[in-house]
């Protein structure tokens, strides 16, 4: 399988979020080629307050527009993408991960801008953005559900 083992996060995690910064250096975070964008999101990110037992909340934004690849193959690319993080990274928290695609051609604007005011995005609308999990009671698509204003704050921590 193709991937990329991280080695580096932006600087700015380092200087805000020094503890999460270990645990992700730790982590030997494995990625798809597929994957354009990380970013951290809960209580071990911008959010903060978090416990030790907490969680680590990422999104993995891919470069996947699911209007031009055939039904049939969602699952197998998106869970590809997923289980390549999920069974390669040796995170030393549990890690709750979500594959993030295009699913209304809209360039997925939100994960541009770290602050819900400062998204200006005609699509928004419950559901717009396509989130593929295989934990935390989902098991493969998310029902449209996913309100763009609750992912926020969040911090970009990788891009390619």
């Amino acid at each position: 399988m193709d991937y990329t083992v991280l080695r580096g996060f932006k600087p700015e995690l380092k200087e805000k979020l020094p503890a999460t910064w270990e645990i992700l250096q730790a982590s030997k975070l494995k990625i798809s080629p597929r994957v354009k964008k990380i970013t951290l999101h809960g209580s071990r990110g911008p959010r903060g307050k978090f416990r030790i037992n907490s969680d680590l909340d990422l999104c993995l934004v891919t470069d996947i527009d699911i209007q031009l690849i055939p039904e049939k193959h969602w699952d197998v690319l998106l869970r590809r993408v997923l289980q390549t993080t999920l069974e390669g990274s040796q995170c030393p928290v549990k890690m709750d991960v979500a594959t993030i695609y295009d699913h209304m051609g809209c360039g997925l604007r939100c994960f541009n801008t770290e602050k819900y005011e400062d998204l200006k995005c005609r699509q928004e609308a419950d559901g717009c953005m396509g989130v593929y999990k295989l934990q935390e009671g989902f098991k493969g698509f998310v029902p449209p559900i996913t309100k763009a204003e609750k992912m926020y704050p969040f911090m970009i921590i990788w891009e390619k």
